[in-house]
């Protein structure tokens, strides 16, 4: 569970003490007769002076609640005119803020009569507050006339509290006045915290932290800026809710609006003179010194106008310059996005154009990432070849780091270049950029261009290489007839050598689950490929691969032991995919301190790991929280599919974190979903699966699925994960006291971790070994190796296993509860209580075990399950249940089921 979020609390606590500061300023007879709350647009001034008249009103202050709008900038005595009219009428407590209709001639009779007003207000004694929103546009005679007023006002009950923007659009208000007759509160944009608490409130849901970073980067902390980018990736249906959380389905796409947002749009818009310079700007600000002299280019004026106009979006706060390196920046990164909006295609292009000729003539300089971006927009009016080579380049060079940018970069080239053998390099690295970053359907496309048509232009090398993306790309696309089709009849037509056509074939049966079926292809043909150059090194590693997963280590081992051994490390790409692999493979075996162990000493960014790979490694860590974010991330961003077994793996250790968390019904869809799409090794969710049925007190259902596990895992020859399954058949016989056949099924464990050595066959063997001869010291050499593992639930469910049998010491009980804790593992901490009374050992900390009580029911509740069921799992009566749910309804407030479920969803209750 993860924290409350603090820190957004503080940041709301710091606006709620600005209104109690506003509000005693107003309510204090010698405090200053005026107080000015400023801000950008956006920042939340109009909703903090909402706030302080609701104070007021509470408090039964009387107050006068105003707004002024641009329109009335140009009004002579409009606002002096509205405050007598106002003032003329009697004082009325609770009235909501709303615009009075100005005073069409005003005169400046209107002084004295407002001067006349307040004084009858100060005479009589009566408590006043005047607050008007937005007197940034309030005119320049009204503020002539009225702010001299406030220095008679001084002793009075009558204040005013006004909110203007900053930087100011228009004559700013009259602050020519002594120090202790005004009061100036800034509004400060929100800390990371508060954009979490905000974007959390508004759709009632937590934002992971690539969606929070993305808003308060987008927005700089501005409210009103925040909401409109959120409003936006909503209408272009770029969010999601999981789990209630929120994401963003395309994370590395950027931000397009279709508009401007309302908080933006008085700064500048269509009909101004500064909006074309403004829409300039947005393509060519990032050249610095240049972008004015270029704007003028651009747009055919002088660059003197180009200035001026630059100068007027400074004064109304759009840009800002600085002045040392001459560079020009949009003060709100959001508003440079709005305005891109509103280019044309042929303005885009012309200003394009304009970037890319100055940066290559030598006239400006800019980031690589920029001029590649001109490039794309600028289409046929630069260069076609010298701009496709260009981008050919920069998105070969952006494959690992960024998706986004590479793919578009090129099918750009692909479009431009001429030279077939050009396009069928620059088709082939889409197809790779695309497949690594899970652009599937792209990726088919473009292999299947280059397979049909430019398969001869293109080196064996490269060849080899795109058909592997090939078969990926149609397993992420869940075309299994495609890959049938490679597997078993369509294989000797491909292009290539005849190594090439078998490891295609090789590929294709891998992700169809046919792994005997591979191997039995493969090491037979060995003379084919073995000198292949273009082929031994892919040939190898997943020989390699294979042959482990079927239960021959040796040679698999000896590549993880050194990498550097094999024949294309040498290659940047195919080394980074080589560890990667060995890395997702020792997961599988549940080997995380070798897994470790080459992340570590190659330097694997986290960034370059997929997903799904980054999930398994944290939640064999412990780390629950980060992988469940990764989780629904994944299945949220679609890149949970396409590597086998990555999506089963992770599969696996997600719903075994919701299982233990109590969150049943979740774990359940997700392996039903996970089996509706044909995954590899299917038997690995045999674990979580079975666990499922026995917290609903199903040990038989149970059975059934890791005997149906073991069959399958047969039928595909693998021995992977089928020790775990054999000692879950130990367990459960030896506590029927069937010794027999406990024996049996302790001698497979025994097999398997003889064949493949790892260390958690050798954990399973020994603790099989235990169970079947009642022995307390191969149990405790037991507890020991899964503490050298360092793995926190591995070691709990070792010691719990063991407990079960009375062979190891009670005291352990509470070892194992404690990582339950660390995990935040409700449901196994509340079955880990049961038994630990049993044993009369203490259960610490009542306060907590209450509280997580009541989250854990709360959780089963909102799952639907019944009171039978609820008993069933919490290892209870019935009678308990329905007790300890009077007490939650009764503590919480909540009536009925529906309500609390609906209270948990939405967050309202902190499950």
């Amino acid at each position: 569970m993860n924290p409350p979020d603090d820190g957004g609390r503080r940041e709301l606590v710091e606006r709620d003490e600005v209104v109690t500061r506003v509000v005693g300023a107003v309510t204090t007879p010698a405090s200053p007769p005026l107080v000015l709350v400023s801000g950008p647009a956006g920042i939340g001034r109009s909703a903090l002076l909402a706030a302080v008249h609701d104070e007021l009103t509470a408090r039964g202050v009387p107050t006068l609640a105003l707004r002024v709008t641009p329109a009335e900038r140009d009004r002579a005595f409009s606002l002096a005119a509205r405050l007598a009219t106002e003032l003329g009428a009697p004082l009325r407590t609770g009235d909501k803020p709303r615009t009075a209709v100005a005073v069409q001639q005003p005169s400046a009779a209107i002084t004295g009569l407002l001067a006349s007003v307040l004084a009858a207000a100060r005479t009589s004694g009566r408590q006043l507050v005047v607050l008007v929103d937005d007197l940034q546009w309030a005119d320049a005679e009204s503020q002539e006339s009225l702010f001299p007023l406030l220095a008679k006002l001084t002793a009075t009950s009558v204040k005013v509290v006004g909110t203007v923007r900053s930087p100011r659009t228009g004559p700013a208000p009259h602050l020519a006045l002594d120090a202790a007759l005004v009061t100036v509160l800034p509004l400060r944009p929100l800390s990371w915290p508060a954009v979490r608490s905000l974007i959390t409130n508004e759709l009632q849901a937590r934002p992971s932290d690539s969606l929070a970073d993305r808003l308060r980067e987008t927005g700089r902390g501005v409210p009103g800026a925040v909401l409109a980018a959120l409003s936006a990736y909503r209408d272009a249906d770029r969010l999601r809710v999981l789990d209630r959380y929120a994401y963003l389905t395309e994370p590395d796409h950027p931000l397009r609006l279709t508009g401007t947002p309302a908080s933006a749009e008085p700064l500048v818009g269509p009909g101004s003179a500064e909006w074309p310079v403004a829409k300039a700007l947005v393509v060519l600000h990032p050249l610095g010194r240049a972008a004015p002299k270029l704007a003028a280019r651009a747009l055919g004026i002088s660059e003197g106008e180009v200035r001026t106009a630059l100068d007027s979006l400074r004064l109304r706060g759009v840009v800002r310059h600085a002045r040392a390196k001459g560079h020009w920046r949009f003060r709100l990164p959001l508003m440079a996005t709005a305005l891109a909006a509103h280019l044309g295609p042929y303005e885009r292009r012309r200003l394009a154009q304009v970037a890319v000729t100055a940066i290559w003539e030598g006239e400006a300089e800019a980031e690589d990432d920029y001029l590649a971006e001109q490039l794309v927009d600028a289409g046929r009016f630069v260069d076609a070849q010298r701009s496709g080579a260009e981008l050919l380049s920069r998105g070969a060079a952006a494959m690992l780091n960024n998706g986004y940018l590479s793919e578009r970069w090129l099918r750009a080239a692909v479009e431009r270049v001429v030279v077939p053998s050009q396009r069928a390099r620059a088709l082939s690295l889409h197809a790779s950029a695309c497949c690594i970053h899970q652009r599937f359907a792209d990726a088919v496309d473009s292999s299947e261009a280059v397979l049909s048509g430019y398969a001869d232009l293109i080196a064996p090398e490269a060849l080899l290489e795109l058909q592997m993306v090939y078969v990926i790309a149609l397993a992420g696309s869940a075309d299994v007839e495609a890959l049938r089709a490679i597997a078993d009849r369509d294989w000797e037509s491909l292009p290539g050598s005849t190594s090439h056509r078998l490891l295609t074939r090789f590929a294709a049966l891998c992700h169809l689950d046919r792994w005997k079926d591979a191997d039995e292809l493969l090491r037979p043909t060995q003379p084919l490929w073995r000198n292949d150059g273009t082929v031994v090194g892919l040939a190898l590693i997943y020989s390699h691969t294979v042959a482990a997963f079927l239960g021959r280590t040796e040679e698999f081992d000896q590549v993880v032991a050194d990498p550097t051994s094999w024949p294309l490390w040498h290659v940047p790409r195919a080394r980074f995919e080589m560890l990667s692999g060995l890395i997702r493979i020792l997961s599988a075996f549940g080997e995380l301190d070798r897994a470790r162990h080459l992340l570590s000493s190659y330097e694997i960014p986290a960034s370059h790991r997929s997903t799904p790979d980054r999930v398994v490694t944290d939640s064999l860590a412990g780390q629950w929280d980060a992988a469940l974010d990764g989780a629904r991330m994944s299945f949220t961003t679609g890149s949970a599919v396409g590597y086998p077994p990555a999506l089963t793996l992770m599969t696996r250790e997600t719903s075994t974190i919701l299982i233990s968390r109590g969150r049943l019904a979740q774990a359940r869809s997700l392996l039903e979903g996970a089996r509706a799409q044909h995954p590899v090794l299917p038997h690995l969710l045999a674990i979580p699966a079975a666990d499922l049925e026995l917290v609903m007190a199903s040990r038989e259902r149970a059975r059934r699925v890791v005997v149906d596990g073991l069959a399958g895992a047969t039928g595909s020859g693998v021995v992977i994960g089928t020790d775990e399954l054999w000692l879950r058949l130990t367990g459960w016989a030896a506590l029927e006291d069937d010794q027999a056949e406990a024996a049996r099924c302790a001698a497979e464990v025994s097999r398997i971790a003889a064949l493949i050595g790892t260390g958690r066959a050798r954990l399973c063997e020994l603790v099989a070994s235990a169970v079947t001869r009642r022995d307390p010291v191969t149990a405790a050499e037991a507890v020991r190796l899964a503490r050298r593992r360092g793995q926190p639930y591995e070691l709990a469910t070792t010691i719990v296993d063991l407990s079960y049998h009375r062979l190891v010491d009670d005291a352990l009980l509470l070892e194992a509860y404690e990582l339950f804790g660390e995990l935040d593992a409700l449901l196994m901490r509340a079955r880990l209580r049961n038994i630990m009374r049993e044993r009369k050992t203490v259960v610490p900390r009542r306060e907590t075990t209450v509280a997580e009580n009541e989250r854990l029911l709360a959780t089963l509740v909102t799952d639907g399950l019944s009171n039978r069921e609820l008993a069933a799992v919490l290892d209870t009566s019935e009678k308990t249940v329905e007790g300890r749910l009077t007490r939650l309804f009764q503590r919480t407030g909540y009536r009925s089921r529906a309500k609390l479920a609906s209270a948990v969803l939405t967050g309202e209750y902190g499950t």
